[in-house]
């Protein structure tokens, strides 16, 4: 489908209404009508981009929010022999989207306790969708997956990084320094992709 720059707006006004709404009103409460309203275009057209509704609206968000963060659209301003800093730059940028987005995060958290409806769409979701960012971590030189699915590795790397930034979030433990966290979360990755430093 070919989105033109009008369209392109009209989706991106949807993505911060969805946002907004559901951060203020909670997942549940939030219907097409209302992002509709708020975003000040049709019902028609928002089933158009996003024929899944809510859900799908928040995937989109997500591919745009994991584009952004991971950089393998400009693998050009990369160091492929510098993974702990590229480790580093993604988790600092994660950790302050979270903070960007506390009140949907927090939202959505609440939604996926409460009500199934979240936890089922997670369990549809293809992650095929990640394949080509496992496949750019995996390219790094110094690190060895051997045999290992890095689709597979990236799922548990992001369940880990994500993990330790929300209990932070909601249990904010007292630090003497945020780097002490941002090494732990470093150390972990570099375990989890088999990050071994060539001599």
């Amino acid at each position: 489908m070919i989105i033109e720059p009008d369209d392109e707006a009209k989706i991106i006004s949807i993505q911060d209404a969805t946002r907004m709404l559901i951060g203020a009103k909670g997942y549940v409460k939030v219907t097409i009508q209302d992002i509709a309203n708020s975003a000040s275009v049709s019902i028609g057209l928002i089933h158009k981009y996003f024929p899944d509704g809510k859900f799908d609206i928040l995937k989109g968000i997500g591919h745009q929010y994991m584009d952004e963060l991971l950089m393998i659209k400009h693998p050009e301003i990369v160091d492929l022999n510098d993974f702990p800093g590229y480790m580093r730059a993604i988790i600092k940028n994660l950790q302050q989207l979270n903070k960007d987005n506390s009140s949907l995060i927090k939202a959505l958290t609440m939604a996926a306790l409460v009500d199934g409806e979240i936890v089922d769409e997670v369990k549809k979701m293809d992650f095929k969708d990640y394949k080509a960012a496992s496949e750019f971590f995996a390219s790094f030189n110094d690190v060895k997956i051997g045999s290992k699915d890095p689709l597979e590795l990236l799922i548990y790397w992001g369940m880990m990084v994500k993990g330790i930034i929300f209990l932070n979030m909601i249990y904010p433990v007292p630090l003497k320094n945020e780097e002490v966290l941002m090494d732990l979360m470093v150390d972990l990755s570099l375990k989890i992709w088999g990050y071994q430093k060539t001599q």
